[in-house]
This record gives structure tokens, C-alpha cells and sequence, in this order.
């Protein structure tokens, strides 16, 4: 617990509760490296005014829906844009729990709610992607529109349904893979792919002028990222049954 006006008030006190905030064991590399040390200063900023965790994800989300409108429409400028725009509301995404921590304002319904407005925020950043990339089909660089051929409009649509799916299952997975390699983490001996190398991606491709290669790349990274997880996942449980041998083995596949 924090006492927030000691916290304000005493430099030391505040560089030291800060440092605790500066990271959590199943942060990304992207969140660690980069994000994590952004919104930590940012955060020291927000708790000097009266402003809640939940209105800083939804500040993020508000920011993420604008980041999408910029993606979706056919210009350059407004494309990268929109892809900064994505990574720097993925950075207040983490002022939120730092928040919640400073002014003792955790709560389960914080967590889910964030939770919640970040698959919204990933659907629409996605989504305005996949638009982006649908009506620019005759700008693709060559080796692109070589490689869809004359399909395009309906590879580029179904390319982005699976980078949405993608980044749907990466979040389902997440509880249970996190549980499961809560050790490894710590000790730093996995690298976790998540919500902040999703967006890292989108602000290179975006950057890059590459929307259609960005949302393969996702729908590829993603999607077998989920199926490693449920692979590990299975190895494990089926590794711990065999340990306990008076235990019915339940975990099969069909």
C-alpha cells in the first residue's frame, strides 16, 4: 500500500515506489525495453492529479479508436501516424495499473475492465489495418501483389480476419500460459509475445508502408504463437499427470 500525498511529497519516496513499478515478470520485451520506462515517467506525472486507473484505459482506448480511424484511411502520412499513434496509447495502457498501485486503487474490476477495452482497441487497430490495406490493393509493391495474386481483395480480408483472431487468442491464452510459466519468466528465461509486440509491429509496418505484410506477419506470429502456448500448455499438464499416477488422466486430444 502507498500513501499517495507521502509518495508526492518525498522525492525518495517516490523514485523508490516508482522503480517497483518498473516491470512485471510477464512483460514483453517490448513493454520491458521500451514502453515500461515511458509510462512510469508518465505515470509520475498522472499521480499528481485526480485521475483513475479506468479513466487511463479508457483515455487509451480513446486514443486507440483514433489511432484506427487513421489507419484505415489510404494516405501514407495519416497510415504511420496512426501506427505512432497505436504505440504511444499502448504506452498509457500501463499507466493504469502503475496508477492503481501508487493510490492503493486496485480492484478486480479495473483489471478486467482494461482487459476488456484492450480486445476492443485490438479489433479496431486491426480492423483499420485490413482497410487500409483493402483499398490500396493497387499500390502494393510487386512482390505483394505477386504473391496474392488475383485474389488480393479476399486474401487481404482473410489475412486480417486471422490477425484478429490472432490477437484474440493470444489474450485468451494468456491467463493460463502466464500461470504456467510464472517461474521462467522471473528468472527471465522466455521471451513473452503479447499485446505489446502486436503493436510494436503495427507502428514498424505502419512506418514501413507495409500494411499487408504487417497483417500477415501477425496473422503468422499470432496465431502460431497460440498454438505453441497450447502445445507447452498440454506438455506440461500431461507431464504432471504422469507424476501423479492415482490421478485419472483426463488431458487427451481426439
Amino acid at each position: 500500500m502507498y500513501d499517495t500525498d507521502t509518495l508526492l511529497g518525498n522525492g525518495h519516496a517516490e523514485n523508490a515506489s516508482l522503480k517497483r513499478l518498473r516491470g512485471k515478470p510477464s512483460d514483453g520485451p517490448v513493454s520491458r525495453y521500451l514502453n515500461r520506462p515511458l509510462s512510469v515517467r508518465l505515470s509520475r506525472q498522472f499521480a499528481k492529479f485526480p485521475i483513475t486507473p479506468n479513466q487511463i484505459s479508457t483515455l487509451s482506448f480513446v486514443l486507440c479508436l483514433l489511432a484506427a480511424w487513421l489507419l484505415a484511411t489510404g494516405k501514407y502520412m495519416t497510415l504511420a501516424l496512426g501506427g505512432l499513434l497505436a504505440q504511444f496509447a499502448s504506452v498509457i495502457d500501463g499507466c493504469d495499473g502503475e496508477i492503481a498501485r501508487l493510490k492503493s486503487q486496485e480492484s478486480d474490476f479495473g483489471g478486467w475492465f482494461d482487459a476488456v477495452l484492450d480486445r476492443y482497441a485490438d479489433a479496431f487497430l486491426l480492423f483499420g489495418l485490413t482497410w487500409h490495406a483493402y483499398s490500396t490493393i493497387g499500390a502494393m509493391p510487386d512482390r505483394i501483389a505477386t504473391l496474392v495474386g488475383s485474389s488480393a481483395a479476399a486474401v487481404v480480408l482473410i489475412v486480417g480476419f486471422l490477425a484478429i483472431i490472432g490477437s484474440f487468442m493470444i489474450s485468451y491464452t494468456a491467463d493460463k500460459y502466464d500461470g504456467l510459466m510464472k517461474s521462467r519468466f522471473s528468472k527471465g528465461h522466455n521471451i513473452r509475445i503479447g499485446r505489446d509486440t502486436r503493436i510494436f509491429l503495427i507502428l514498424l509496418g505502419t512506418v514501413a508502408n507495409l500494411p499487408f505484410a504487417t497483417l500477415l506477419l501477425l496473422a503468422i506470429v499470432m496465431n502460431v504463437e497460440t498454438i505453441r502456448r497450447v502445445f507447452v500448455s498440454y506438455v506440461d499438464e500431461s507431464h504432471s499427470l504422469e507424476r501423479m499416477p492415482g490421478k485419472p488422466r483426463i488431458l487427451e486430444f481426439p
